[in-house]
């Protein structure tokens, strides 16, 4: 069975890529803007936020942005920074050569969708297991 990966195994694979530091309070990208990358994150606190509803806080390991690089449609919510934070910028290419190479990658951003689906729906009101 391929494992889900670790926060060093995840920055490994994505390494090298670009760098993004942002000061607390700054935006990675804001919803309805075009996406070019997802982000891993290497140290900080990010908050996935639509208007002034938080919907996740994201910590090292955590990735954002990775919805709209598999479905090809703009940012579905905007994302802040809570605190000091360091990322790793994965572009489309990048990505997708993770995707078809390493399996632990893929069923790791899977996962991450799945868990994130799943609170949505309890926060919706349907009662499926976290």
């Amino acid at each position: 069975m391929v494992k889900e990966l670790d926060v060093s195994e995840i920055l490994e694979l994505c390494s090298p890529a670009e760098s993004v530091v942002l000061r607390a309070g700054e935006f990675l990208f804001q919803e309805g803007t075009e996406a070019h990358a997802l982000y891993v994150v290497k140290k900080g606190v990010l908050r996935v936020v639509s208007g002034s509803t938080v919907y996740e806080t994201v910590r090292a390991g955590g990735i954002v942005g990775e919805m709209a690089i598999i479905d090809e449609r703009t940012r579905s919510a905007s994302v802040i920074a809570g605190t000091y934070s360091e990322l790793l910028e994965v572009d489309v290419a990048k990505f997708l050569s993770l995707v078809a190479t390493e399996p632990s990658f893929a069923l790791t951003v899977m996962r991450i969708m799945a868990r994130r689906l799943r609170i949505m729906d309890q926060r919706n009101g349907r009662n499926l297991p976290a």
